[in-house]
């Protein structure tokens, strides 16, 4: 009788800090955090959309479905991003200090350990030594799902980077991981890196349809030049540039017109920045974030990003930075008139 209820003991423990197949489990403990949500979000079937984590007494315990493998990204309430390898059965623990989140630990998984640890290893980097640190990682564990995690971050979604550089790191990861569906899925991506928005391409056909039943295409902006910015309401860099383009369009008024296409979930917070920010031009959303059919056509991997467009509806410039890539093109295209 000891014997069975001593099994029994050690068998419910096990159901009790295991996680079932078929599902993703995902738990954390922060100092300094009483109360708040998490958004969670993943771009490759972790989630159907964007899912908000209550926080309780600086705890919280998230579950969800999961058949295979997903990226999840954890979005703290400070706008930063929080990366979560997730398999089908695992439960990964989250613990950290809300004031310094950059040390947050996430153990759990051999994959999320890992990442915990290049993490904190680099935290105090900048851009350029970050990278040499990825290298060195994917060049080390070429099979590691870190390895195409770093190299998305670092390389496929940079815009300072050559392609013979990002077509380098692509094909050591391929030869080492050749069943990876992602990796596959983002061939055509690498092998097209750049030329849709190339200077001198024509701009792509896009149409949208606003609240009030307004339809909204590219050929309504012929004969006139056109900026295109994709942003969100919860990454910091996007929402900075918006006081970029007002001032913009201020100084340039019936000269040029703007786009805005957000990538946001929650519509309360996009339309309380834009009206901080006094948003008056036309400003699209289908709530859909990396999902939506226009960051799709245009190939938008980060954000902000922006497209300047000539009144010959051909590019001028694209870029993830405006006073870099998109500024000067401005100046230009006045100064000329």
């Amino acid at each position: 009788m000891k014997r069975f209820i001593l099994y029994t003991l050690v068998a419910f423990t096990l159901l009790s800090c295991g996680g079932s197949e078929g599902r993703f489990r995902l738990k954390g403990e922060f100092e300094h955090l009483r109360q708040g949500e998490f958004y969670i979000y993943s771009n490759d079937g972790g989630t159907s959309g964007f899912d908000t984590i209550k926080i309780e007494d600086g705890q919280f315990d998230y579950e969800t479905d999961l058949r295979n493998h997903a990226i999840y990204y954890l979005l703290y309430p400070n706008l930063s991003e929080q990366v979560i390898f997730g398999t089908s059965g695992d439960v990964i623990t989250l613990k950290g200090d809300a004031r310094n989140l950059k040390s947050v630990e996430v153990k759990g998984s051999k994959p999320n350990e890992e990442l915990t640890a290049f993490r904190l290893e680099n935290k105090d980097k900048g851009l350029v030594g970050i990278r040499e640190a990825a290298v060195a990682f994917m060049t080390h564990s070429p099979s590691s799902p870190v390895s195409v995690f770093l190299f998305k971050e670092y390389f496929l979604l940079a815009n300072d980077v050559s392609q013979d550089e990002v077509k380098k790191h692509y094909r050591a990861l391929c030869e080492a991981q050749p069943d990876n569906l992602l990796l596959l899925s983002w061939q055509s991506d690498i092998e097209n890196r750049g030329r849709l928005l190339k200077k001198g391409s024509s701009l792509l056909d896009f149409v949208f349809t606003l609240k009030d039943g307004r339809k909204v295409q590219a050929s309504d902006y012929r004969g006139k030049p056109l900026l295109v910015n994709f942003w969100a309401s919860w990454e910091s860099r996007s929402r900075a540039e918006t006081f970029r383009i007002r001032r913009m369009l201020k100084g340039n008024s019936g000269k040029i017109e703007a786009v805005s296409i957000s990538l946001d979930v929650n519509d309360a917070a996009r339309k309380g920045i834009e009206r901080m920010d006094s948003v008056s031009w036309t400003s699209y959303c289908d709530f859909q974030a990396w999902n939506s059919p226009l960051v799709k056509l245009f190939g938008i991997r980060s954000i902000p990003f922006f497209i300047l467009v000539g009144a010959d509806g051909k590019v001028l410039a694209a870029g993830a930075s405006y006073e870099k890539d998109i500024e000067p093109e401005i100046k230009k295209l006045f100064e000329s008139r």
